[in-house]
């Protein structure tokens, strides 16, 4: 969105594109306060978070676990798709938002911004990581560790296993915000099309590839599965969707505990062989 928030030359505010084309006089309810950079930086990690705390108090409340949630907020994802792609929603309908500028006061294009939000992602990344290996290492990393293997055993035992589910499920929410507010500025455009279930489906994809059970087989997995989406763009442009489900298929029938997993069992073997 181009400059929301900001003054024009006779103390107007400058609309986004896609509202002058839609002939809105003035900005939704829900925009105001946006113009504030700290405001919108609070709004990144509020919203998710506040989103997957009612979503997830009730589908963990009623005890929706395993295919039945993931059916769940994947229907939940199509609604919201379905829901912004209308033009009356405020967020662009199909076009979505495009013509980013700048950021405080930076122009997005220069060199040094974008240099800038890369280093700034790099740094949420291992942020990220090492806040989530400091949660595996704690007593409620044990906790959660167990409720994946064992939830019924875990819950019997005394836990409250649907309150951990949800700081989990939050703290996810908290973390895909960030990723998408990185994400925006870098790319240019936003739109509804970001909600489509396949995208879900291509993080599975990550994880599978890069190694269930691990933190840093998911960002293996992230970094391989793009670099083939971009060569098998070029190389295959006709078929490179199915060139990705093949590699996916291969991987998870010879490999699966995926790429890292496939390293860590060669790395003893070597180990043995060298110790002979």
């Amino acid at each position: 969105m181009r400059q929301i928030g900001t003054r024009g030359v006779y103390g107007d505010p400058i609309l986004p594109d896609f509202m002058v084309f839609l002939n809105w006089k003035e900005l939704p309810w829900f925009w105001h306060g946006f113009e504030s950079f700290p405001f919108a930086v609070l709004m990144v990690v509020l919203v998710p978070g506040l989103l997957a705390l009612v979503f997830g108090f009730l589908a963990f409340r009623s005890r929706v676990s395993g295919v039945y949630f993931s059916i769940i907020t994947q229907a939940l994802t199509y609604a919201l798709m379905l829901a912004f792609f209308r033009n009356d929603m405020g967020f662009g309908g199909n076009n979505g938002f495009t013509d980013f500028k700048d950021i405080l006061g930076f122009g997005l294009q220069a060199p040094a911004t974008r240099t800038t939000l890369f280093l700034i992602t790099v740094l949420a990344l291992g942020l990220t990581y090492l806040l989530c290996r400091w949660i595996i290492a704690s007593r409620a990393g044990r906790v959660i560790q167990a409720v994946r293997d064992a939830e019924s055993r875990a819950r019997f035992i005394g836990y409250r296993v649907e309150s951990y589910k949800l700081w989990v499920f939050v703290l996810s929410a908290v973390i895909a915000g960030i990723a998408g507010a990185l994400y925006v500025p870098q790319i240019g455009i936003i739109n509804p099309s970001e909600f489509s279930p396949a995208n879900s489906i291509e993080i599975v994809i990550w994880v599978a590839i890069g190694g269930r059970g691990t933190l840093y087989g998911a960002v293996v997995g992230a970094f391989l599965v793009n670099y083939a989406k971009t060569y098998f763009t070029t190389v295959l442009p006709s078929m490179w969707l199915y060139a990705l489900g093949t590699l996916f298929v291969v991987v998870t029938l010879f490999l699966p505990n995926g790429v890292v997993g496939a390293v860590a069992s060669l790395l003893p073997s070597r180990r043995r062989t060298a110790d002979a």
